[in-house]
């Protein structure tokens, strides 16, 4: 059981990334907010977890070619194709689609085996937003006032793709497991053949099983394990992608850099992510990073590193001298816990991590 984890912080040093829209307690309704929950006393700015999704998927069609799974419409849900045998995002997101056609139960569900967090603000609101108050004037008349919030600040998210499940879709009756539809599904009229009007349920499963036997899956009763050299290539480059991240609203105006500054990678065996929780953290207006937790956490969690495996540090230079950050020892403080650690660029490190993935899959 074998997953990959890691933690991103992405530099927002002037922006909105995800909106909630116009305030409609105002009596002027004209102030669009940024997106905000409570912790405690305090309020963040934060970035929808789907959101972010939104993000990696559309970087995976456009840096990785990935043919993303069509969307359709039934009453009133949304779903996708439910084919994670021909469409790498419904297998590496997972989906769910529940409804009747015909007649005939179709529903099947996937658990995503890449989960993630969402984007939080390290700095409260108090230390990040601010309000543009602005005009618009391009047009005959008195200009029409309006405000916007913005936030400058650092957002930090975590992220863990269960390994095992890239290209292993079971057939359990269960809530998530159960992947495909099967023959089982399709009721018979007297004579054992399928009734009328399931003809949509036989070719899907007829569809299935012909990429099936194209690609080479192996099929059991209970699952179907597509071939190492096609889940390798899923996991790496969902993973590849993250130095790549393209999205966020207000683009236009406020034109936000989303890519990660600073990463921390790592394979555990296990379902934990090391990193959630306050290593990154604000303090007097400060962001700090605890290089002593993280050193701590990982010698407690030492039975689940996977031998052979390494910690990897990317960061960028700029982000981190403005941080007053020491990268080195970050390294030191986490090798005397008997981790061993790669530091480079964002780039290097995804890339050497991602190799460490490739080899799992052997």
């Amino acid at each position: 059981m074998r997953f990959a984890t890691g933690m991103v912080l992405i530099d927002a040093p002037h922006s909105a990334l995800n909106m909630l829209g116009i305030d409609e307690s105002l009596a002027d309704r004209n102030v669009t907010r940024v997106k905000t929950f409570r912790r405690g006393g305090k309020r963040y700015p934060y970035v929808s977890p789907q959101a972010w999704r939104y993000w990696w998927r559309f970087t995976l069609k456009e840096h990785f070619n990935w043919e993303l799974s069509p969307l359709y419409r039934e009453q009133k849900q949304v779903f996708t194709a439910a084919n994670p045998l021909k469409y790498p995002d419904d297998d590496v997101f997972g989906y769910m689609r529940a409804f009747k056609k015909g007649g005939v139960n179709v529903t099947v569900t996937r658990v995503s085996p890449l989960k993630n967090t969402p984007l939080i603000s390290v700095l409260p609101d108090r230390s990040s937003i601010t309000v543009d108050e602005g005009y618009a004037s391009r047009h005959e008349g008195d200009p029409v006032p309006y405000s916007q919030e913005f936030y400058s600040t650092v957002f930090k998210g975590a992220f863990s793709l269960d390994l095992d499940s890239v290209g292993r879709f079971t057939i359990v009756s269960k809530a998530g497991f159960k992947n495909l539809l099967t023959w089982e599904d399709v009721p018979r009229d007297k004579k054992g053949n399928p009734k009328k009007g399931t003809e949509d349920v036989v070719n899907e499963i007829r569809e299935m099983e012909r990429i099936a036997e194209e690609l080479g899956v192996q099929r059991t009763e209970k699952e179907w394990l597509m071939p190492p050299e096609i889940r390798k290539t899923r996991a790496t480059e969902a993973i590849k992608a993250l130095r790549l991240l393209t999205g966020g609203a207000k683009q236009s105006q406020y034109h936000t850099d989303v890519t990660p500054k600073f990463v921390l990678l790592l394979n555990v065996d296990a379902g934990i992510n090391p990193f959630i929780s306050d290593l990154v953290f604000e303090e007097k207006g400060e962001i700090r990073f605890d290089a002593e937790a993280l050193a701590k956490r990982l010698k407690d969690l030492k039975e689940v590193i996977p031998e052979g495996t390494k910690l990897y540090i990317g960061y960028d230079a700029g982000f981190v001298r403005s941080l007053g950050w020491d990268v080195n020892e970050m390294a030191k403080a986490v090798k005397e816990a008997g981790i061993e650690v790669f530091t480079g660029t964002v780039g290097e490190a995804v890339d050497e991590f991602a190799r460490e993935i490739e080899a799992y899959y052997g």
